[in-house]
């Protein structure tokens, strides 16, 4: 217990953990699908100065997110850059916050300072944590409303130190998370709260901790300006997001009715596998843990109680052991539960329970009794990850590189006409700042090959058949990377070129 109790190594690793995520930011390139595509509605953001509308493409205005995300990351390329840093800077600032918000929660005497420091290390140190503090997504600002919000109401429901603030603040950070990801951060907080509370009895007590009337219409406040003026720059966006999005996306199998992309056709239930993967190597040390307890004759009495915490307040009896506990794993079980049914998921939904889950994880830990080798082996978890995540990003570059155009684009004359032939890679447009043009068919192809003038053309496999027509015409290959070849021509004027068939 020595080891986890001292102070200074658990800082010392989470600060390594945290640095090693910061330097790893800009060494790899934007993955595609998701992390160049919201970049790029970042950077158009930035470059048009709009900041009510982030755009899909050239007159395509992208419904299907609320802005922070976008906001987020076009400031942090503002001020560092347009490249991967600059974008994969501002998930990573949501995450110190997040990580910063797990102090906020009630500590037993004794683990004032292990407690906190123990569960940020385990929820950084997970797989879902350490990809989701730097990947271009709008999860981990969800995830930061969703945390301000459970942990507010805690506090206000206990009655803890300044609880008219954290009641207030529970408002707040639902704002941030209807402006995140939208209504599906109210249903990710308000389930779990009701569901503790119905289990718990105490549905009037939760009811009376929060100013709802006055609250709601702070969130109002914070948030109805952006969906008005969002409807009102493009028609159509409150019926597509609130009903596509909130609605068809998890309930009609394989939805088609994606604007920007594809459903995902999951069997029920694969969000619980997501969980369990996601939150690892942490599942299989809580696991040891647990049997270690019960071993030791303390069942899940120990645990649950120092989830308890120290509270003080005029709640104070009726915060028993087992409403914490229970409060901790409604929390972290809220968004499985909620999405079990849907096929249309990704691992990143799981990501709002990561919190809870390192509390009671770091709780667990704290409280059961073992050697001195298997406490070492717990905080070697806390590197597990991290090391082999970072391995791969320093010592196998190639293999992050095949899913993007920026080893490809690095060959191209930057300022000449560029176009890709044939799926388009998001990236592309990233990578190009905006440049690339899209040719969808063999005429738009043809029409662009035989026009005069210096420019790229990027193929791929199946257009690869017209390649002596164009070396005859001028094009010279520059770059070929996993399935495309970019292509060049210097000359003033080229023959006309047969489409791909």
């Amino acid at each position: 217990m020595r080891v986890l109790r001292a102070r200074w190594p658990l800082w010392c690793m989470l600060g390594l953990v945290l640095l090693a995520r910061l330097a790893s930011l800009g060494a790899y390139p934007l993955f595609e699908t998701t992390e160049p595509r919201y970049a790029e509605m970042a950077r158009k953001m930035l470059a048009l100065g709009d900041w009510v509308t982030p755009w899909f493409d050239d007159g395509v205005p992208f419904w299907g997110k609320p802005p922070l995300s976008f906001w987020g990351s076009a400031a942090t390329m503002a001020l560092f850059g347009v490249n991967e840093f600059g974008a994969r800077l501002a998930p990573f600032l949501a995450s110190l916050l997040t990580l910063a918000l797990l102090w906020a929660w009630p500590r037993p005497l004794g683990h004032t300072h292990t407690l906190p420091t123990l569960a940020a290390l385990v929820m950084l140190s997970s797989l879902l944590g350490f990809v989701s503090a730097g990947a271009v997504m709008t999860d981990m600002f969800m995830t930061l409303g969703t945390t301000l919000c459970m942990l507010a109401f805690w506090r206000a429901y206990i009655g803890a130190a300044h609880a008219k603030r954290w009641s207030w603040a529970f408002f707040v950070g639902l704002a941030l998370g209807l402006l995140a990801k939208g209504p599906v951060a109210t249903v990710l907080t308000l389930l779990p709260i009701g569901l503790w509370a119905v289990c718990a009895r105490q549905v009037m007590p939760a009811w009376r901790a929060l100013p709802w009337l006055r609250g709601g219409l702070l969130c109002a406040a914070l948030t109805l300006p952006w969906y008005l003026l969002a409807e009102a720059h493009t028609p159509g966006f409150l019926a597509y997001f609130l009903v596509g999005e909130h609605w068809q996306r998890f309930l009609v199998p394989g939805w088609a009715g994606d604007l920007y992309g594809h459903a995902h056709t999951e069997p029920r239930g694969t969000i619980w596998w997501f969980a369990l993967a996601g939150y690892m190597p942490w599942p299989v040390v809580a696991l040891v843990d647990a049997l270690r307890a019960w071993r030791a004759g303390m069942g899940l009495r120990s645990p649950a109680q120092a989830a308890s915490g120290a509270v003080v307040g005029p709640r104070s009896e009726a915060v028993t052991p087992r409403a914490a506990g229970g409060y901790l794993w409604c929390w972290v079980l809220a968004a499985p539960l909620f999405f079990s049914l849907a096929g249309n998921v990704i691992p990143p939904y799981v990501l709002p329970g990561l919190p809870a889950f390192a509390l009671l994880t770091a709780h667990l830990a704290l409280a059961t009794p073992c050697s001195a080798g298997w406490q070492r082996i717990r905080l070697a978890a806390g590197l597990l990850v991290p090391a082999l995540l970072c391995a791969l990003v320093w010592g196998f570059p190639q293999v992050l590189e095949q899913r993007s155009q920026r080893a490809l684009l690095h060959h191209w004359p930057v300022g000449e006409p560029l176009a890709y032939a044939g799926a388009r890679p998001f990236s592309a447009s990233f990578y190009s700042s905006g440049q690339a043009r899209w040719l969808a068919t063999p005429q738009q192809l043809a029409q662009w090959l035989a026009q005069p003038g210096p420019a790229s053309v990027v193929l791929q496999e199946q257009a690869w058949q017209i390649t002596p027509e164009l070396q005859k015409a001028g094009w010279r290959l520059l770059a070929q990377h996993a399935d495309y070849r970019l292509l060049h021509r210097d000359a003033a004027a080229a023959p006309a070129v047969p489409a791909a068939r």
